[in-house]
């Protein structure tokens, strides 16, 4: 029997950097589809990470907001906790 995860945060990992484009915006859908279903919130961003765009996301559950920095070359972007 398959359970449901209670917390989102507990399957999400951070990513230190996007291999390609493709790769994020592949990842960006993924967060937008934890967004419809709920799972997430977008806030605004209130420390942003060295000028680049970026959203912040809010888990539902635990209340933990994430970060998603877009890749802007040489930078491969990131997604990771806000401390």
């Amino acid at each position: 029997m398959v359970s449901k995860v209670k917390c989102v945060c507990d399957v999400l990992e951070e990513i230190e950097d996007f291999r390609s484009i493709s790769e994020f915006e592949r990842f960006q859908k993924y967060i937008d589809d934890l967004v419809s279903a709920g799972d997430l919130t977008e806030v605004n961003v209130r420390k942003p990470y060295a000028g680049f765009p970026e959203q912040w996301y809010q888990c539902k559950e635990c209340h933990q907001i994430w970060r998603l920095v877009h890749p802007d070359f040489p930078f491969k972007g990131l997604w990771n906790k806000v401390k």
